[in-house]
């Protein structure tokens, strides 16, 4: 994120369709909102990239939960590196604290998004009612699709995709936009 300005970081295809589709459906008022919250790896002093990014696509509003900032000049520049379990906490957090909402869990193969949606599943199964994971890597990863298998035998519904387009049909047939 350091090496590029927000005018030149692009984001994926559809990735904003879909996120307004997911943040609107069921509300009957054009001004009501589903909750959205973006949990990242990166540490607070990257906020206002974060959110001038998301305002800039036209991504839904959201409460953005980011870790704390570090304090040395190593820490700064391993910004979103090192652990996730902060990812898990924040993301358990949330469901704990809003138990009767249905959750959509979206993230990416690059890091620990599928254990840790793995493990968010195992605690709050009937709170999930999907998980995105989009793929990032050349080769489709046997663990990850063992991963979504196991998170679909507690009866959520998974996708692993490349185009958002496979997600949004997704979306389409288990009736969440």
């Amino acid at each position: 994120m350091l090496l590029k300005n927000i005018n030149k970081r692009k984001i994926f295809e559809d990735v904003a369709p879909h996120y307004r589709a997911l943040s609107s459906y069921g509300q009957e008022n054009e001004l009501a909102f589903n909750s959205f919250f973006y949990v990242s790896s990166s540490e607070w002093n990257l906020y206002d990239f974060i959110n001038e990014f998301a305002k800039k696509h036209e991504l839904p509003k959201a409460v953005i939960k980011l870790k704390k900032i570090k304090t040395g000049i190593s820490d700064f520049l391993m910004t979103g590196r090192g652990g996730h379990d902060h990812k898990f906490e924040k993301i358990k957090d949330i469901i704990s604290f809003y138990p009767n909402l249905k959750y959509v869990l979206i993230g990416d193969d690059s890091q620990k998004d599928p254990y840790i949606y793995e493990r968010i599943c195992k605690i709050f199964p009937l709170n999930v009612k999907a998980v995105y994971i989009r793929k990032t890597k050349k080769v489709k990863e046997e663990t990850v699709t063992t991963i979504l298998a196991n998170i679909k035998e507690m009866g959520v519904s998974t996708c692993y995709f490349i185009h958002s387009e496979k997600a949004i049909e997704h979306s389409k047939k288990i009736n969440i936009i």
